[in-house]
């Protein structure tokens, strides 16, 4: 009887151990459970939110960059498009310098027509041309003259270090007239500028 007193004070004692240790057991989880709760709210979610934060950022900073990239694209094209424009008009500017310049009788042949005393009828520059490094100027002339004045004419131009070449001549009688008209095209060659060529 004695024993059997002793086995269930045994049991009682160890019933209790067990549910003192599970007790433990449950306050060492939710030990835990609030270790790690507070562990994630103070170090993880701040960096997590902190981490979102900076890949806002970057997104906002790549949207930036591909905007000034397309910005600074487009002010290239500018350039570009004022610098075509200012060649357009310097071009424009230096045609017309040049047709400008050959609308003008060049003196030395007025003084030609005044030595060889012909009758100057018309003269018109014809445009000028480029070949190459040259710019050719010429003029398109109608005189009237006798034999000997239209072959000292010729002549005198044949020998004028101002122009180098006739390009085409053609002469007809003036009926009974002791007088011929002369239709001929004379040219001037010169090497270009380099602001020219340019």
């Amino acid at each position: 009887h004695e024993f059997s007193a002793f086995l269930s004070i045994s049991s009682r004692g160890e019933l209790m151990n067990i549910r003192l240790m599970n007790k433990k057991i449950w306050f060492l989880i939710l030990l835990e459970v609030a270790i790690l709760s507070l562990f994630y709210f103070l170090i993880i979610r701040p960096q997590q939110i902190e981490l979102r934060g900076v890949k806002i950022e970057v997104q906002e900073k790549e949207t930036l960059y591909v905007k000034l990239s397309v910005l600074s694209r487009l002010i290239d094209e500018l350039r570009q498009e004022k610098a075509s424009i200012g060649e357009s008009i310097d071009h424009f500017l230096k045609v017309r310098e040049r047709g400008e310049r050959g609308l003008v009788v060049p003196a030395s042949l007025t003084d030609i027509f005044r030595e060889s005393k012909v009758e100057v009828i018309s003269i018109r520059p014809v445009p000028e041309k480029v070949e190459g490094t040259l710019l050719i100027s010429s003029w398109d002339i109608s005189i009237l003259a006798d034999y000997h004045q239209l072959g000292h004419f010729i002549s005198r131009l044949e020998r004028s270090a101002d122009f180098n070449r006739i390009d085409s001549l053609s002469i007809s009688s003036q009926g009974s007239s002791v007088e011929y008209r002369a239709q001929l095209v004379i040219s001037r060659i010169s090497l270009l500028k380099k602001e020219q060529d340019e």
